[in-house]
């Protein structure tokens, strides 16, 4: 049984994974990871973006299940985005220097376009 605590849309190749409440457990990142794999390999998801415009905390462990997420997307010509980060969010990202490998976007809607492209 899925934990709560995001919600899922896809809209063919693009997985928009949108996050709930302001903190998201390693455990939590686990089970949507495994929700990430199942799309992109049974459904042809391509593209990620998690809409984190409410998550104000994120363990850093979670960074860890993105970076494996990421190694499964790479393959397939995918990417992964982060939308809507909150400062302490974006901030790991940056000291971490991670944001060069997800590409960090101020809302959802800037994500979805930019990704979108991507799929043309």
């Amino acid at each position: 049984m899925p934990l709560e605590g995001y919600e899922i849309d896809q809209t063919g190749p693009m997985i928009t994974a949108h996050i709930d409440g302001p903190e998201l457990s390693h455990e939590q990142m686990l089970d949507l990871l495994e929700v990430c794999k199942d799309k992109l390999r049974y459904e042809n998801a391509r593209n990620f973006v998690f809409d984190m415009e409410k998550v104000t905390f994120l363990a850093s462990a979670c960074i860890g299940t993105l970076v494996e997420l990421l190694r499964e997307v790479e393959p397939m010509r995918g990417r992964i985005a982060l939308a809507g980060c909150s400062d302490n969010v974006a901030f790991l990202f940056k000291v971490t220097k991670l944001d060069d490998i997800f590409a960090l976007f101020d809302d959802l809607e800037e994500a979805l376009d930019e990704m979108a492209d991507d799929l043309r």
